[in-house]
């Protein structure tokens, strides 16, 4: 039997589909939309799509087996943490990819209390809150100086070379960015839930006579 309230349950179940979402958010590389344009046989050009994440991207230009620039049609990492094209972006990975864990750990504790009772007692409860509120702060913190990196020579090549920190230029956010702003939210309400998730005990009338007998007069 659930030791949570109502309130618990739900506070269990968004917290879990909260971080789900941010997981996804901080994994698919669809914050920024871009352009970039490419010669095909050296003769008509073509605008390819171009997708960054944090720490990923797709359709990236890369030096082919003959030594000349081609764009590579697909989704993948930065070889090393190094690569990745800003000093705000590599911040928002470390700092994003914290707050998923402890927002992953928290929602797991969470679905556990629904299933089985004295998992999330009062003191867990507490405790899973101000950890849902740091992973948000967290978060907050990484979102916030992501746009930062946008002056970066890479992002530039997209953003028809007028992309500038905080000024998108000719990119345009897309969805991974938005859900994640939701699912930082949510979680901020989250840690407010936490701390009414436990059950309530009710005292019988008998017990409060008996607490107030003994308690003085």
């Amino acid at each position: 039997m659930s030791g949570l309230s109502g309130i618990g349950v739900f506070w269990a179940f968004s917290s879990f589909i909260s971080s789900a979402i941010l997981c996804v958010g901080y994994f698919m590389p669809y914050w920024i939309t871009g352009q970039l344009l490419i010669q095909l046989n050296g003769k008509s050009e073509q605008t390819v799509p171009v997708h960054f994440g944090i720490f990923r991207r797709c359709n990236y230009p890369a030096l082919n087996a003959a030594g000349e620039v081609s764009v590579v049609l697909e989704c993948g990492r930065y070889t090393t943490f190094k690569d990745i094209p800003s000093t705000s972006w590599q911040i928002t990975t470390l700092v994003n990819g914290l707050a998923c864990g402890i927002c992953l750990l928290v929602s797991l504790t969470a679905m556990f209390g629904v299933c089985i009772k004295g998992v999330v007692i009062p003191t867990v409860a507490r405790s899973a809150g101000i950890l849902q509120m740091c992973s948000g702060l967290l978060m907050v913190t990484g979102v916030s100086i992501y746009p930062k990196g946008l002056d970066s020579p890479e992002i530039q090549q997209a953003c028809g070379n007028t992309s500038r920190s905080y000024n998108l230029g000719d990119c345009s956010f897309s969805w991974c960015f938005y859900i994640t702003a939701v699912a930082i939210v949510v979680t901020l309400v989250c840690s407010a839930l936490a701390f009414h998730a436990p059950k309530r005990k009710h005292v019988s009338n008998g017990e409060s006579f008996l607490a107030r007998k003994f308690s003085g007069p």
